[in-house]
């Protein structure tokens, strides 16, 4: 294992091998307590870098202590890597839609259409608009968006939605672009009645509404919020938007969004017949204006 990495890679390992010993060491660990280490005892030396170190690099030094457990024949008791998270789909978006009484005046229901519709057209993180706290007295509009952050439709129907604070920019925010999408989960049609069910005022919480079982229906997983981000891009690259705009529109930083790819073979599939697509119609094209004869002057 060892022969197929770098020297500088192999000695960094050792390195953030060392940095562990010399952390069980101080917190009265023995030998036997490290190998191989407990869950307990990573998580705790994980948190040791909180504040200090970026997550890739704390990811790296437990890295390197499960490599050194495991050359030892050990068992890692770190835990699997997680699974990766399935993207909601606009199948998932219909059958919500579906169970939810958009007909009346619920303004629960209508709440969660908008920002089911908004998360994932948007490509918006749970956290971006939704709060911690359930109670009114905690908003705070400078976190999250109130009715007024969310311009009114332009000559084509688009819908800005300024969000005061994101993962990335912090206190600086973005502003997230709404399409009209065809069919009932099209996001601006949510947010609109939304707001009109249940008489929001521009300066109320976005997501607030006027006023029950963690059943599985239609057979669809229990998802994160993070899945709808993740549903929306997945959504847009399989419509045959290029990836960098899908980037841009989904306010991705770098290329970070590529490890989020999901249905990769559709995606693959649409691009390529695309691509051909485009060859074959230049090729014509060529051919026709090769042939096209014109008559002397």
């Amino acid at each position: 294992m060892d022969a197929a990495v770098l020297d500088k890679t192999r000695q960094r390992k050792l390195q953030y091998t060392s940095e562990f010993l010399v952390w069980a060491a101080e917190q009265g660990l023995t030998e036997e307590d490290v190998l191989p280490p407990s869950k307990a005892t990573l998580c705790n030396f994980a948190a040791s870098f909180a504040g200090k170190l970026a997550g890739g690099t704390a990811k790296a030094k437990v890295s390197a202590v499960k490599g050194w457990v495991q050359r030892r024949g050990l068992a890692w008791e770190g835990g699997n890597n997680l699974r990766n998270r399935p993207p909601v789909k606009k199948e998932h978006l219909s059958t919500l839609f579906d169970e939810l009484d958009l007909t009346g005046s619920c303004g629960l229901d209508h709440a969660m259409a908008a920002v089911s519709a908004g998360c994932f057209y948007g490509q918006l993180r749970g956290g971006e608009i939704l709060p911690q706290s359930s109670n009114p007295a905690d908003f705070n509009p400078s976190h999250l968006p109130t009715v007024k952050d969310l311009k009114a439709p332009n000559e084509n129907s688009d819908r800005k939605l300024r969000l005061p604070k994101t993962k990335t920019k912090q206190s600086r925010g973005k502003e997230v672009v709404y399409s009209p999408q065809p069919g009932r989960t099209s996001p601006t049609r949510a947010w609109r009645e939304h707001i009109r069910v249940n008489r929001l005022g521009p300066d109320d919480p976005l997501v607030a509404y006027w006023d029950e079982n963690d059943e599985l229906k239609h057979n669809i997983p229990c998802m994160t919020g993070h899945c709808f981000r993740i549903g929306g891009m997945t959504h847009y690259l399989v419509q045959g938007i290029p990836p960098d705009v899908v980037k841009m529109l989904g306010r991705w930083k770098s290329d970070v969004f590529l490890k989020y790819w999901r249905d990769l073979d559709s995606l693959a599939s649409i691009h390529l017949h695309r691509h051909h697509a485009q060859v074959s119609y230049t090729n014509r094209l060529q051919d026709s204006r090769a042939q096209r004869h014109y008559a002397p002057y």
